[in-house]
């Protein structure tokens, strides 16, 4: 009787005990597509520079349905949720990263990774990418038909 009480006494302090939760980014599969920039740290130059491409770009981001993910060693960012350390790990352990790497990469509405580039990437070359996607030529051709403008990479 005693091993029982034990067991349900150490199954009651597991469960209260607090576990990192991961960030999962199939919350965005079918939904979004993903644009996650890679870098030690989040002053990199190069960083810097794409995401002012990006804020330029707007427009094509939002018309893609693509959403910023931000990696680096120990920060990250979605949106404009802030990622726990844990939760950067994780990521960046799903993702195969290093801690030198500076990447661009594009994850589809699948979930699958469909570029992995260096972080100067063309961001106009993103979108020709997505626009060539099967699903995304589906929703081009949905926006026309509906007489909803579509915007060019």
């Amino acid at each position: 009787m005693r091993t029982r009480m034990q067991i349900a006494l150490l199954c009651l302090l597991a469960s209260l005990t607090p576990v990192a939760a991961a960030y999962d980014l199939d919350q965005h599969r079918w939904s979004e597509r993903l644009l996650v920039l890679v870098t030690p740290q989040a002053d990199d130059p190069a960083l810097q520079e794409q995401l002012h491409a990006i804020s330029r770009r707007n427009d094509a981001m939002l018309d893609r349905e693509l959403e910023l993910v931000q990696l680096h060693l120990d920060t990250g960012r979605v949106r404009e949720r802030a990622l726990s350390s844990d939760e950067v790990g994780q990521l960046r352990s799903r993702l195969g990263l290093s801690d030198e790497d500076r990447l661009l990469i594009l994850i589809g509405k699948d979930g699958g990774v469909k570029r992995r580039a260096t972080m100067d990437s063309d961001l106009r070359e993103v979108f020709v990418q997505i626009d060539a996607m099967p699903m995304r030529r589906a929703e081009i051709s949905a926006k026309r038909a509906a007489g909803l403008e579509v915007t060019p990479p």
